[in-house]
């Protein structure tokens, strides 16, 4: 099975928190403009270049998210055009168990999961019990 890796889980292997080398039935690894995008914007410059040094080993299979037009990775010439319902579904059942600034891209990683037949790999606990209730295979790695 592929995986979508959520942005989190850049930061657990850079850590040594997490290793990919222990999900035996991984086929590949996928991630999408908008995890590349959050990596971008981590503030602390040494951090920033370590994630995204993480991010190009690993080189996961980049897939375009559902098109949104104010969230980076996903907007203009970014995002796909894509009317799943699923997508918006998922992101307002996590607006109601926590509100939070990234609940939307949440839902687009995710929404690739949805779309593509994929498993997701994120330390949100939150984002890991509602992809498995849209019926998402997840493994959640824990903080």
């Amino acid at each position: 099975m592929k995986y979508i890796l959520d942005t989190n889980i850049f930061n657990r292997i850079q850590d040594g928190r997490f290793e990919l080398s222990s999900l035996p039935n991984a086929t590949g690894f996928v991630a999408t403009l908008v995890q590349v995008r959050e990596l971008e914007a981590t503030r602390d410059e040494k951090r920033r270049a370590s994630l995204l040094a993480t991010f190009r080993e690993i080189a996961p299979e980049l897939k375009p998210a559902a098109f949104s037009w104010d969230i980076p990775g996903a907007g203009w010439d970014e995002g796909e055009w894509n009317t799943d319902p699923r997508i918006e579904m998922l992101r307002e059942e996590l607006e109601i168990i926590k509100s939070k600034f990234n609940n939307w891209q949440d839902a687009l990683i995710a929404g690739v999961a949805l779309k593509n037949g994929y498993g997701l790999i994120t330390a949100d606990k939150y984002l890991s019990d509602v992809a498995m209730r849209f019926g998402i295979e997840v493994c959640h790695v824990e903080t």
